[in-house]
């Protein structure tokens, strides 16, 4: 059958297939029982480690006492993550739309866009990643996205990301060109990620200023700002949130991936109470299956890991002793590192030499992934150990050399 050959059998795809048999940590076995340091987090999913044990008891916890809620109501653990996730962001994001995911998330939040402000436009970034349905896609479908799925959702377009090593008069130029498409008012929302491309695996980072201004020029039209926080949430970057970078309080942020450590799928637009009681009914802001009390039971003790071990701080510390590794081998193979907290892009002179590089280190155990072309991203769970973070890196720069 197809759905067998597509879940059991290797495929001819952008990832090699990898047979996961036990994760722990910040390490995975295969089904021959061969093992792998993780520097992927599933992909800024399990960012407290695979499988750590204070989520997975939360959710057993909560398995005894009630699986699943309803659209008319709310279970006392809904309410539960829904005080605590908005007691940790700014006092004006006061209410949470029950998501599934960060697809289905930043959906949501364009549909409260156009019905809050009566507005069509929507305008995303080039090469972000926000998902994979028609929406999402139009945001910031990659260079070569099929032609078959077209057209995608109309009204919804791009500008260039304006990345860190553009320079000043190109981020001056961006600034110029977002301002004369905001000035027209016509525009419902920008939708971006805080400062750091952490989908489609280039891992390029923002002009700095980049969210603050974008900011500044959205409340001057009565526009909104939705930051998809799906990647950068949950101490990924050094911060507990994205935001956080540039103290910028957005209207909306998408969450998803590490919300709950990959124990349950959940995804959530948090926002202003006015903004989504009067978006409500054109919107139509219900989710079957959108927070199930076992999934929030996850998140909310996700959370509070991540707030009683400060572990933005792990992050930013970690963070800067891999860049400070990688930066050493710096020449004719790799020509780029960037990044922030432990979310780091491994830039090298060409795909080819990037791809080689990915199997030989994966033929040796460490499990990392080629995000774009050229570019390996480096996203290890934030509670590695030292000695494993080690024994990966020494496995990543044995073949940097060639």
């Amino acid at each position: 059958m197809i759905e067998n050959s597509i879940v059991y059998r290797n495929f001819k795809g952008k990832y090699e297939f990898f047979p996961l048999s036990k994760a722990e940590g910040a390490e995975l076995w295969d089904r021959n029982g061969k093992h792998y340091i993780d520097f992927t987090s599933g992909w800024n999913v399990t960012n407290l480690g695979w499988n750590n044990p204070e989520v997975n008891q939360a959710v057993i916890e909560q398995v005894k006492k009630n699986v699943q809620g309803l659209l008319w109501g709310s279970d006392p653990i809904q309410e539960a993550y829904a005080a605590a996730l908005t007691a940790a962001l700014p006092k004006e994001l006061d209410a949470c739309v029950k998501e599934t995911g960060g697809t289905e998330s930043v959906e949501v939040a364009i549909k409260i866009a156009r019905t809050y402000t009566n507005r069509k436009k929507i305008i995303g970034f080039s090469n972000l990643y926000h998902g994979q349905l028609f929406a999402s896609l139009a945001l910031g479908n990659a260079p070569g996205t099929p032609e078959k799925l077209a057209p995608l959702v109309p009204e919804i377009t791009q500008m260039p990301f304006p990345n860190e090593r553009s320079g000043k008069e190109s981020f001056d130029q961006f600034v110029s060109e977002l301002e004369k498409l905001l000035s027209k008012e016509d525009v419902a929302a920008v939708v971006t990620e805080p400062g750091i491309i952490t989908g489609w695996g280039s891992t390029l980072v923002a002009y700095p200023g980049f969210l603050g201004k974008v900011r500044e020029l959205t409340k001057r039209f009565g526009t909104l700002l939705i930051v998809d926080e799906v990647g950068t949430g949950f101490s990924r970057t050094g911060k507990l949130f994205g935001i956080e970078h540039e103290n910028v309080i957005p209207d909306m942020v998408v969450f998803a991936k590490g919300i709950s450590n990959g124990t349950v799928a959940i995804g959530t637009v948090v926002g202003q109470s006015k903004v989504f009681e009067q978006a409500f009914t054109d919107a139509v802001l219900i989710s079957t299956f959108g927070w199930t009390p076992i999934a929030c039971a996850a998140a909310l003790k996700t959370l509070q890991i991540h707030q009683r071990d400060k572990m933005w701080e792990v992050a930013e510390q970690k963070g800067s002793y891999i860049m400070e590794k990688l930066e050493a081998f710096i020449g004719d193979v790799v020509v780029d590192v960037r990044g922030r907290g432990m979310e780091i892009g491994l830039q090298f002179k060409d795909a080819e030499t990037c791809a080689e590089v990915r199997r030989k280190a994966f033929a040796d155990g460490l499990h990392v992934v080629v995000g774009s072309k050229d570019n390996m991203q480096i996203m290890p769970p934030l509670t590695i150990s030292q000695e494993l973070l080690d024994e990966g890196l020494g496995i990543l720069t044995s073949h940097l050399g060639l």
